[in-house]
């Protein structure tokens, strides 16, 4: 990504798709995964916030190590490209995550989402409905236990009227 790329993020904001992070800690883990869960989306590690460019120091290892934090910290894994990039002569980092065809994607036990520009923690039955919807699954598919054929009420269209007789 070119510094115009990069100053055009900046620019732009936080949003569904694009979070500033002064520091790489347990919160880039939680948005990568959120962005995992959602459309897929860009951590500026090094800028503040508000959209100030900080900068970070980056040493030999750092952004294999972040990597791996992300791939193991997530489940399914979640496997970012970093890429380093320096403007107004400040270090800044670029994780990029990609939408997760398998869905939810947790981190330590917890599944996050986006809404606007912040993470949220998904409650139980979202969790579920995203997992049938990204497996292709659905509730209608499941049998409903104990129940039988006298259950099922039939619904017959007379030709006559056109109206709907209910049959059981």
């Amino acid at each position: 990504m070119g510094q115009d790329q990069l100053a055009k993020l900046i620019e732009s904001g936080e949003s569904e798709t694009i979070e500033f992070k002064a520091t790489f800690d347990r919160e880039v883990i939680e948005t990568a995964t959120a962005f995992a869960n959602t459309k897929g989306g860009v951590i500026l590690i090094g800028v503040s916030d508000n959209g100030e460019i900080e900068g970070i120091q980056i040493g030999k290892e750092t952004l294999r190590d972040w990597v791996n934090q992300i791939s193991q910290g997530t489940d399914p894994r979640v496997i970012p490209e970093v890429e380093f990039n320096q403007t107004e002569e400040k270090n800044v980092a670029v994780i990029r995550i990609k939408e997760s065809p398998i869905k939810p994607v947790s981190a330590k036990g917890k599944s996050f989402r986006k809404v606007g520009n912040s993470n949220r923690v998904m409650p139980m039955q979202e969790i579920a409905e995203m997992h049938y919807h990204s497996t292709g699954a659905s509730w209608d598919k499941l049998s409903a236990k104990n129940a039988s054929m006298n259950d099922i009420d039939y619904v017959v269209c007379t030709p006559e009227s056109g109206h709907l007789i209910k049959t059981h």
